[in-house]
């Protein structure tokens, strides 16, 4: 059996786990208080969210084919300061910056999910990556529209309405739609894959309407995102998907991972404010999410 058919096989496997757990996370929301939802949340964020983001330099050697060692080091330099120009984005303008996270993070998310539909046009795919996670993301802001609009006030000064939330969420849900019922008329989606979309949609919403707003995208952050993130990382860099894979991943992201993390703690003992440490932390992942957007965009174009 191929390589890939392979991981799609794995894919498919993790899909019906990630239900479960999806189910079971919103059954926990039950018990748990908001605090302890947080805790939770964050935990999931700050371990395998941001674990499958650490291993972008091992990628960008890979991805650009490199050999020479001043070739790779521009490289790096460039993933790096991507990172910080975001950041100063973030503290110089907010605003701009913050809209430049949603719309990197959909894209981003609506890539991971549908790279293994069969290719139509370019600019047909990255405009069906971005309305799906648009809609996902609208979605989660809606359904937790005041610790979202204390976030967007915290960070940008900027009172939203939530009102916004509802129009952009049904744009962005018939536009994505009715990119999915072209694929489907191109035999390039089943309609029995539509419809697990549309059903994944529902289940997602009765799920950000339970959790508070940081647990609701942990589910969907590590579950529907990171982890299966992970598992193409593996098969792009090792070949394979496995324990033993997955531990040389650990290995090769721990630095990187560790400095991130120690990073944000030293953010948060220096600021002691728990109103902006949501704001931060949002405002951290946005950081690190434009740099490592394109680094996955060149491996799906390479895999692909």
């Amino acid at each position: 059996m191929e390589i890939l058919s392979i991981l799609q096989c794995i894919m498919e496997k993790y899909t019906k786990i990630a239900i479960v757990i999806t189910f079971f996370s919103l059954w926990l929301s039950g018990y748990f208080s908001s605090p302890s939802q947080q805790i939770i949340g964050l935990f999931l964020i700050f371990s395998l969210g941001i674990l499958h983001g650490s291993n972008d330099l091992k990628l960008i050697s890979k991805v650009n084919r490199v050999s020479k060692p001043i070739q790779l080091a521009l490289f790096i330099g460039s993933y790096i300061g991507t990172v910080l120009i975001a950041s100063l984005l973030f503290y110089y303008l907010p605003s701009l910056a913050l809209i430049a996270f949603v719309i990197f993070s959909a894209f981003h998310f609506g890539e991971q999910h549908f790279n293994a539909l069969p290719q139509t046009t370019s600019i047909f795919n990255k405009a069906m990556f971005l309305f799906y996670g648009l809609t996902i993301l609208f979605l989660l802001f809606n359904l937790n529209s005041t610790a979202t609009l204390e976030i967007i006030n915290s960070l940008t000064g900027f009172t939203f309405q939530t009102e916004w939330f509802r129009w952009i969420i049904a744009f962005t849900l018939v536009i994505w739609l009715l990119f999915a019922l072209t694929m489907v008329f191109q035999n390039k989606m089943t309609w029995k894959r539509l419809l697990f979309e549309l059903f994944l949609l529902l289940v997602f919403a009765v799920v950000f309407k339970t959790a508070t707003l940081i647990w609701a995208f942990a589910i969907y952050f590590i579950f529907w995102h990171s982890i299966p993130s992970i598992f193409e990382q593996q098969n792009f860099l090792y070949g394979e998907v496995s324990i033993k894979t997955f531990v040389t991943y650990v290995k090769s992201s721990f630095i990187i991972w560790l400095i991130s993390i120690s990073a944000i703690a030293l953010l948060f003992f220096w600021i002691q404010d728990e109103k902006i440490l949501l704001p931060l932390l949002f405002a951290f992942l946005g950081a690190i999410t434009f740099a490592h957007s394109l680094t996955i965009s060149k491996m799906f174009k390479i895999k692909g």
